[in-house]
Order: C-alpha cells, then sequence, then structure tokens
C-alpha cells in the first residue's frame, strides 16, 4: 500500500494537514478544504466538544507520533477526522507518515447501547454484536456487512520492510441526538497518489441509517 509520506522541506506539519484537507476537498467533490489544524502528539487529539474520543495513548504505529491531524468538516454530512502523524526517516531525510484514521459520525437512527463489528467478522456468521433487535436488522444486510469489511482492514503493508496491525472497530454508539458510527480505517492508493477514504466512510453511515429505519 504506498504510504502518504513528506520528506524533506515538506514534512511538517502543516504540510501534512493541508494535503489532507486537499485531499478530502477532491474527493468529496467540496467547494473549498475542511478545516483541518494540528495538535500535539501529548494532547488528547480531540477539541472541546468533540464526537471523537480522546486519543489512545499506545498508537501500535512502528514510528513514534510526532503531532495529530483533526478535521472538521461539515458537509456534504458533518464528520470528524483524527489521524496521527509518525515521525521518521527516509534515507538521510527526515519524513513524516500518516497513520490509521479515526473517523466519527452523527447519525440520525438511536441504538440503546454500544453496537460493534465483531473482531473477525466472516461471511455466512452473524458479525454485529449488541442489543438484538439492532443486530439482526444490520446482520440482514450483506451489503452492509461487504462495506464494513472494506472500511476496516487489519493489516496494511507501507513499504517492503513494515507491516502495521491496525485494530478493527467499528462501533455505533449511543448519543443525545442519535447515535455516533465510529470507523477506524486507512488511507488507499488512488492512481496518482492516496485517498482518505472518506467517501466510502460516508456511504457506509448512510447505509447504516437505511438499515437502521
Amino acid at each position: 500500500m504506498p504510504a502518504a509520506i513528506w520528506t524533506g522541506r515538506n514534512a511538517y506539519p502543516e504540510k501534512v494537514a493541508a494535503d489532507m484537507a486537499t485531499a478530502l476537498r477532491d474527493e468529496l467533490g467540496l467547494a473549498e478544504p475542511p478545516s483541518a489544524v494540528t495538535l500535539p502528539a501529548e494532547s488528547a487529539g480531540v477539541p472541546a466538544g468533540s464526537l471523537l474520543p480522546p486519543r489512545e495513548r499506545f498508537s501500535g504505529m512502528p514510528a513514534p507520533t510526532h503531532c495529530l491531524v483533526y478535521v472538521d468538516a461539515p458537509v456534504p454530512r458533518g464528520f470528524e477526522l483524527r489521524a496521527p502523524v509518525m515521525s521518521g526517516r527516509s534515507g538521510f531525510r527526515r519524513s513524516l507518515g500518516l497513520g490509521p484514521l479515526l473517523y466519527a459520525v452523527l447519525l440520525t437512527s438511536k441504538v440503546p447501547s454500544r453496537i460493534a463489528l465483531g473482531l473477525a467478522p466472516a461471511r455466512g456468521s452473524a458479525p454485529w454484536e449488541g442489543d438484538a433487535t439492532i443486530t439482526d436488522r444490520l446482520n440482514l444486510d450483506p451489503r452492509l456487512l461487504d462495506l464494513a469489511r472494506a472500511l476496516t482492514p487489519a493489516t496494511a503493508e507501507p513499504d517492503r520492510h513494515h507491516t502495521w496491525q491496525v485494530p478493527r472497530r467499528l462501533t455505533i454508539d449511543p448519543h443525545p441526538h442519535g447515535s455516533v458510527l465510529l470507523v477506524q480505517t486507512l488511507h488507499r492508493p488512488t492512481g496518482h497518489a492516496w485517498s482518505l477514504g472518506a467517501a466510502l466512510v460516508l456511504d457506509f453511515a448512510a447505509h447504516v441509517e437505511t438499515a437502521l429505519g
């Protein structure tokens, strides 16, 4: 998987944040890039009132976290995104690389308790865990499960020398105004560079709302 890497004079946090915002603008067809800001590596990784949970202290990535990028996008439907930016070297030059992406999307549907995708969903199984009334609806939709699998890869190979083990994370949590979809995913290769997968996440959110009614 081609990694999103910034080297040399491009290896600074503001450049990473700007490129992420531009990538989101392009893949979602927005008129303007969404707001993307950098946060210190030692911070909780979220501003006050965020739908995202505070960051975990151990990232599991094969390099130290240099900073975090937080995105708050109001359109085409509201979502938040956080990504750790890892520091390292590319040859003799310092480099920054993009870690796993955590999305939060507010859904209109309500759930009584946490609904989660199982750690190892398999075809023919009932992978959604939680309240039976809710999971029965989700398990009846094979398209939803296909989208969930596509969004939550467990491993990635940014180069020939490293393999990331990325925890599977896809949950739907109660919220006063509906529920919150949390999806951990990875950037993806495209014909020219890489994608943050926002369109897939928003498509999945719409499918969840349809399934829940």
